[in-house]
């Protein structure tokens, strides 16, 4: 088959014919139809992360259609719509039985430990076959399978309850998604956060009822005068820029050393992060969100099919199976404003 390799960082990535997975015992072949291009994927393919091995076929926003089932593979059969869950967990330590999944003692991550999406096939087990519901597309599952998912579990990590004050710094597909849930979860006032003045618009048509320019505001003050002084109280770190970094663990926190909310950091911290000043977090918390689990995959796509959230604005690029580098050129470019950039094989059935 046809597949990009990851060999090392900031080598172009090139199809390349390797050798058809085959599905193990309890596994499923699943031929890809849809693959996002997510951060994780520019860090590797820019060096700035690398994978556990190499060479490795990166892509973990996964949707196709079953091709073969593996001796005892159950839940699916050939020809279903799947989305690919690329936490593979073991189902058995005490972190899976408590329904963390993704703080799982054994587990592996799909395009990081074994081979993923960008390829015609990718092997994986059963458990992580998801059946699509049919409202969902091809492009949108491989999206539902990240960055609509890894959103709705952040917002559920950081305990948002409706009424309340979110403020969502960097406004890629993760926070641009983190801006609708919180919007569908109940959230009194949104506040988006970023440096490109067209995310900032696109973050209105996601449900931000203000939004601020990082570079050019001042980003605690602004946050505190639209709360009455209380600050935010649920931040989401989605950039991983340490001056936004530092915003968001500010921002949560009111004129009294008493008041503090909750920030959640999601993206990736590049660098390190000083505090300019100590913060108390007083009966609040700093937490690192983890991907999702199985259980937000489960409840996101019921949501979807249901129509709670709308996701027509979120693939807003696609390209053809022999484009990925030039997707991740120009996600990584920002000339265009891309909330998700997915490649698609096929029709998108």
């Amino acid at each position: 088959m046809k597949a990009y390799l990851y060999r090392e960082g900031g080598v172009e990535w090139k199809l390349e014919d390797v050798s058809d997975p085959e599905p193990g015992t309890g596994e499923v072949l699943v031929e890809v139809r849809a693959a996002g291009v997510c951060g994780s994927d520019l860090h590797y393919r820019c060096g700035r992360l690398r994978p556990y091995r190499a060479p490795l076929i990166p892509g973990h926003e996964v949707a196709g259609t079953v091709a073969a089932l593996g001796d005892g593979a159950q839940g699916v059969a050939v020809g279903d719509r799947v989305c690919v869950h690329y936490v593979i967990s073991c189902g058995r330590c005490r972190h899976c039985d408590a329904g963390h999944d993704n703080r799982c003692r054994n587990r592996r991550s799909v395009g990081a430990h074994v081979s993923g999406g960008f390829a015609e096939y990718v092997a994986v087990p059963d458990r992580n076959a998801f059946p699509l519901p049919d409202p969902i597309s091809m492009a949108q599952g491989a999206i539902v399978g990240c960055a609509v998912s890894t959103a709705y579990h952040a917002l559920r990590l950081g305990g948002l309850r409706a009424g309340e004050t979110v403020a969502v710094f960097g406004l890629g597909g993760v926070g641009l998604h983190a801006v609708a849930w919180a919007r569908a979860m109940g959230a009194a006032l949104i506040v988006g956060v970023d440096n490109a003045a067209a995310k900032l618009e696109t973050a209105r048509a996601f449900g931000a009822d203000v939004v601020l320019d990082s570079g050019r505001e001042k980003l605690v003050e602004a946050i505190r005068s639209l709360t009455e002084g209380y600050g935010a109280d649920l931040a989401l770190e989605c950039s991983g820029h340490r001056d936004c970094v530092q915003a968001a663990l500010e921002c949560v926190h009111g004129k009294s050393g008493y008041e503090s909310g909750r920030v959640v950091g999601v993206a990736a911290f590049l660098e390190p992060v000083v505090m300019a000043a100590p913060v108390s977090f007083r009966e609040g918390a700093f937490m690192r969100s983890g991907d999702h689990t199985r259980g937000d995959l489960r409840e996101v796509m019921r949501l979807v099919a249901q129509g709670r959230m709308d996701l027509s604005r979120s693939v807003t690029h696609r390209f053809a199976f022999d484009e990925l580098e030039r997707a991740m050129e120009l996600v990584e470019s920002k000339r265009e404003n891309v909330v998700r950039a997915v490649i698609v094989k096929g029709p998108e059935t």
